[in-house]
């Protein structure tokens, strides 16, 4: 072996263990709860946290050293206190799909004693812990996207009075700050895993959303039994990477079928050596982990659609990519978007954007630069289309 190359290498592998080992010790952090302990505003001591906490004091300082260093928390004379860097992996967190790709990977970490059983076939974590990893998993990680989601649910459309169908809808975390969101909303769920669905009917309950949220037990890669347009919209994250790839175009074209106004759904794509990491260790994790897109096959299955009217919506990190869909036969002129003066109109259509549905997938930053008001644009838009 050239010894140039032998250095070179082992350098690269000393550097991807050393952001390995500050993953960890952060994800860490989250799970003992240093993040949310530690305050944004004043400072904290490391005898007051310890304390306050009930942790060794030489291991919380050890801690509070490496926070310091990797700029999630700032030292003063008065003692610690959190950055905005370091505010984002606290609960109430503005970026929650952050958080939860944090939680994810403590649940790889989890995996690793049981590499040599998982990587059998038809074995996966999941199973070796009777289940204990979705029951798990599915409130820590998915739930992380839950308001973000409902957030961009209002803004893409949905409002009161309209109906939501959740698939592979977990505990029903997303329905419920949908309902929270939108009042007067109606929302359905369906999952394969009885104790998640179980798990969110209590707690559906305990929020007193009962009524307005109904929650059941099924397979979604079979909807043949719900009508054409019995939803207003449907919702389906983190469900392509467990479905057989052969059945991912159908489950599409089922949503777009059953949807009166548009559809909503992630796709997890492979580009990099994070994502592709991912991908092993979610295998080892599910047995029914299918694995997650390239990106010629993801934008080949929404072209397959034939929908014309689609976005992408900035609320997955990394690369993974949330889109909406508009599957409404109806459109409109843009001459018949209320309070659309005509220059305005022409502004418009000189940048190809030629009706309501346009109007809709249009970057807001496009929009804003021809002097229209954006959000108001928009909601005339959903105003008209929408009821």
């Amino acid at each position: 072996m050239d010894t140039d190359d032998v250095k070179k290498h082992a350098a690269e592998l000393v550097t991807m263990l050393t952001y390995a080992t500050a993953s960890l010790t952060t994800i860490q952090g989250i799970e003992v709860g240093f993040f949310d302990w530690i305050p944004p505003n004043k400072p904290i001591t490391a005898q007051e946290l310890s304390g306050q906490m009930g942790y060794d004091f030489s291991k919380v300082e050890r801690w509070l050293r490496f926070a310091v260093a990797t700029g999630y928390v700032n030292k003063s004379d008065g003692g610690y206190m959190l950055t905005t860097k370091g505010t984002l992996l606290r609960r109430g967190t503005p970026t929650p799909d952050l958080l939860g790709l944090h939680h994810m990977v403590s649940y790889f970490t989890k995996a690793l004693p049981y590499s040599k059983d998982a990587y059998q076939k038809g074995v996966g974590l999941d199973s070796l812990t009777q289940g204990k990893i979705s029951r798990d998993y599915i409130p820590r990680v998915a739930s992380q996207l839950s308001k973000t989601s409902a957030e961009f649910f209002k803004w893409s459309g949905l409002s009161t009075g309209h109906t939501i169908l959740d698939l592979g809808c977990g505990d029903g975390s997303v329905l419920r700050e949908t309902v929270k969101t939108c009042p007067g909303a109606s929302a359905t769920g369906i999952d394969v895993n009885p104790h998640t669905v179980e798990s969110g009917k209590r707690k559906n309950a305990e929020a007193g959303l009962q009524d307005q949220i109904e929650l059941r037990v099924g397979d979604v890669t079979d909807l043949s039994g719900i009508g054409d347009g019995s939803f207003d919209w449907l919702y389906a994250i983190n469900v392509f990477h467990f479905l057989p790839e052969n059945k991912r175009e159908k489950f599409l074209r089922e949503m777009v079928r059953i949807s009166r106004y548009g559809i909503f759904f992630n796709q997890n794509i492979t580009n990099s050596t994070g994502t592709y990491a991912v991908d092993v260790l979610l295998s080892i994790l599910f047995t029914d982990f299918t694995g997650f897109f390239s990106v010629a096959d993801a934008d080949e299955l929404i072209r397959k659609t034939n929908v014309k009217h689609y976005a992408f919506l900035p609320i997955i990190q990394g690369e993974s990519r949330m889109a909406v869909m508009y599957t409404s036969k109806n459109d409109a002129p843009i001459s018949r978007v209320p309070n659309l003066n005509a220059a305005a109109k022409d502004a418009l259509e000189k940048h190809g954007i030629r009706t309501a549905k346009d109007v809709l997938v249009a970057g807001t930053a496009l929009i804003s630069g021809l002097g229209i008001n954006a959000e108001e644009l928009r909601k005339s838009a959903i105003k008209l289309l929408l009821p």
